[in-house]
């Protein structure tokens, strides 16, 4: 079976990188003839610091869909047009807003260096800190705050970009048009359907629309009424994915 799992809220939790334990698992899943694959929010970048050397080489989706990695080489990235990338900057600017531009590997930052979003950048030493007219392509761009939020996220909804909000740090994540994790895993072209996936927020939705069997973690609504199981976030999380993991293989 194929395997897809989403990073911060589902297999790692408070920025943390995924415990020795659960690696272990996938592992051995892999071992069983498993396909083991990753679809984050986090850039490319940013996935494999939470992981470990010993898979560099599985397919890692980042950026919300808009970027893919296997076997440690670049399978596409969909940018968003720099015309209208301009165009959302001048929009970020009119409200006053802090956020982050990601291209394929280096990225830029406008505006506060405190938010916890920013301790995760570029833990594995790929990437550098440039200006903003240095990035290349606007993979994605990531709204940490503004002067008005919900008119600002009006504003971005009118465009023709993808957005998700991040319920659990209140960010916005801009990407090119129709840009998803699913949209993402059909890029690939690897053939991964049918597929079991594990998720928790707004930005898996459209896997679990696809999944053959769908695991929540937490309880995310609109991911809870559509979720063939649910697993809790408290002290027994990491055992109890490990065990459904067991049932499931």
């Amino acid at each position: 079976m194929n395997f897809i799992f989403d990073m911060d809220g589902t297999i790692c939790f408070k920025g943390q990188p995924i415990s020795k334990k659960i690696l272990d698992h996938l592992l051995s899943m892999q071992q069983l003839g498993h396909f083991i694959g990753f679809a984050s929010a986090r850039p490319y970048r940013d996935m494999l610091p939470i992981l470990d050397e010993r898979f560099d080489n599985h397919l890692l989706i980042g950026a919300n869909g808009a970027m893919a990695y296997y076997e440690g080489k670049p399978l596409y990235f969909n940018p968003i047009p720099a015309k209208l990338a301009i165009e959302l900057i001048n929009l970020l600017d009119e409200y006053q807003a802090d956020y982050l531009v990601d291209d394929t590997l280096n990225y830029s930052i406008k505006g506060t260096k405190d938010h916890p979003l920013l301790k995760s950048i570029s833990q594995s030493k790929l990437a550098q800190r440039v200006e903003l007219s240095q990035i290349e392509s606007y993979i994605k761009i990531v709204v940490l705050a503004c002067s008005n939020f919900e008119e600002l996220s009006k504003r971005v909804s009118e465009l023709d970009v993808t957005i998700h909000y991040h319920s659990a740090e209140g960010i916005l994540d801009i990407t090119n048009k129709n840009v998803n994790k699913m949209t993402g895993l059909e890029q690939t072209n690897l053939q991964l359907e049918p597929f079991i996936c594990m998720g928790n927020d707004m930005n898996d939705l459209p896997l679990f629309q696809k999944a053959q069997y769908s695991v929540l973690i937490g309880e995310y609504e609109p991911l809870l009424k559509i979720a063939n199981d649910q697993i809790l976030v408290d002290e027994n999380v990491e055992y109890n994915i490990i065990s459904k993991l067991q049932e499931l293989c």
